[in-house]
Formats: structure tokens, C-alpha cells, sequence
């Protein structure tokens, strides 16, 4: 595999959690990987010229694994096989590539590898992965890197404060954490009003309390606003939940926090803010 083929299959996107950034890896770069290194199970006694630069694209990519990738933290018991076998490679590139390399040192390559393949698969094979499922009509990809998509187009020319819980919003989705999905989208709901009272006080000093309920109570104290708008805050701010409501509440999805026969969970969403 190439620098370039390399890098390409690198690529990840951090995708904040709280503290636990969840990492989005490439298949590709496990699909080449296994490809590259399975040619040092099909070596053939020769010339070291002749097979040189498979042996070299194979420490490199052996190397990156363990060293370098996202990976290389959880696969502990492939660090000794993978590190003997890098040794029996570099040994041989080492030499003079006119040589003959002898069938015994092409036995000593895979067998190393045959060992080195036994333990990384095994470790591979309990490795925490999980696949996102699509929610409802909304793009997985849509969710975890484009989510101010579920807003109206004007949001953040207008209110760009709330991008970030426009983000979070769509990921927590996206995972289906209802309540924190709830959460985020009520925090944007909380920075549009606090635009919203920007433009329609005339001056007024905004509530010290930064809730929709406050914000309610002061507009209809003032007379400000859009009797329209102002009713269908009241109607929010009277929900029976505080500042985490639950995403069925807000985003008018169907939550069962239980869990299917598969033993998933299950949100279908339904956005209507």
C-alpha cells in the first residue's frame, strides 16, 4: 500500500461525545491492510530485489498499525508477534537485495506472519465495533457531520450561537440518546428566544434567567412579541420537564427506551421544531 493509499485510508472524524470522542474509521484501510500483508503468505524463494518492496510496504504497514493508527492502543497481545516479525523483516531488506533469499527464510517470513495474523485477528474479532443505523429518513452521514441540515436554513445567520447544539442534537440522534437529543435541541430553542427578545424588547434588559419560562413570563409582562409565538413558547415552557426534556417531547419521535428483540434500541424521529 502507498503513502498516498496510505493516508487516504487514515482519514477519521472525531465526533465529540462528552469526554469519549467517538472515531470514525475506514473499512477501506482494514480491507487493504489484510491485502498487503496477506502477500507475505504467498512468497516465493528468489530474488531479494524481486520481493523487496513487498517486505517493505509490509513493515510499514505493520508499523502504522500498532504504532500509529487508532487501533494501535487495543491490540496489546499483536505487540510482540508484530514486533518480531518487523524484526525478521528489516533483517532481510537490510542485506544485499542481489541475493538469493533461501526457502528456509521464506518459511521464518510466515511462519512470523502466520503467528503474527493468529493473535491480530483474534484481537480485531472483539474489538468494540458498532455500525450506525440509518434513523427514519435522515442520512447517518447527514446526522454526525451536517445536523444544523435539520434546521431551518436561516439558523445560523441568525443565531449562530446555537450551532453547536444544533450539532450535538443530530449526533445524539444519530446514537440515539433521546434525552440529550432533547437537551441540545431545547438549547437552540433557548438562543433563538434570546434572539427573538433582542428584536422585540426595544431595549429592555434581558431576564437574569436564561429559560424559556422566564422569557415568557417578561414578554407577556411587556406585551412584546408575536401573541402567536409567545403562546406557543407558553406551551413549551409548561411542558412537564425542565431544561431535559425528552426527545419525543420535542422532536415529536416515538422513544422506547426499551430495547427490540435484537436487543437494540429504538428512536424514530420525527423533527418538528
Amino acid at each position: 500500500m502507498s503513502a498516498v493509499e496510505r493516508s487516504a485510508d487514515e482519514r477519521h472524524l472525531r465526533l465529540g461525545l462528552g469526554d469519549l470522542p467517538v472515531i470514525r474509521t475506514s473499512l477501506q484501510y482494514i480491507y487493504n491492510l489484510a491485502a498487503g500483508l496477506d502477500q507475505l503468505g504467498q512468497l516465493r524463494a528468489g530474488k531479494l530485489e524481486d520481493i523487496a518492496f513487498k517486505l517493505i510496504g509490509a513493515e510499514q504497514d505493520i508499523r502504522q498499525l500498532l504504532t500509529e493508527s487508532v487501533y494501535s492502543a487495543s491490540l496489546r497481545n499483536s505487540q510482540n508477534p508484530g514486533a518480531e516479525l518487523l524484526d525478521y523483516l528489516n533483517s532481510l531488506v537490510a542485506g544485499d537485495w542481489k541475493r538469493e533469499v533461501l526457502p528456509w527464510e521464506i518459511i521464518g517470513i510466515q511462519r512470523r506472519y502466520a503467528d503474527f495474523k493468529t493473535v491480530l485477528v483474534s484481537e480485531l474479532g472483539v474489538l468494540p465495533s458498532y455500525f450506525v443505523n440509518q434513523k427514519g429518513a435522515y442520512d447517518t452521514l447527514t446526522l454526525l457531520q451536517g445536523g444544523t441540515m435539520l434546521f431551518p436554513a436561516k439558523l445560523l445567520a441568525k443565531v449562530p450561537e446555537a450551532k453547536f447544539d444544533a450539532l450535538e442534537a443530530a449526533k445524539a440522534l444519530a446514537f440515539e440518546m433521546g434525552t440529550a437529543a432533547g437537551f441540545h435541541i431545547y438549547r437552540c430553542l433557548e438562543a433563538v428566544l434570546r434572539r427573538y427578545w433582542s428584536h422585540v424588547s426595544n431595549g429592555h434588559a434581558p431576564p437574569k434567567v436564561r429559560s424559556v419560562g422566564v422569557y415568557v413570563a417578561a414578554l407577556e409582562k411587556n406585551k412584546l412579541g408575536d401573541p402567536k409565538v409567545v403562546a406557543a413558547l407558553r406551551q413549551i415552557g409548561l411542558l412537564p420537564v425542565s431544561r431535559t426534556p425528552s426527545l419525543g417531547v420535542l422532536v415529536g419521535s416515538e422513544v422506547d427506551h426499551g430495547t427490540k428483540d435484537n436487543g437494540t434500541t429504538d428512536v424514530q424521529p420525527g423533527v418538528q421544531v
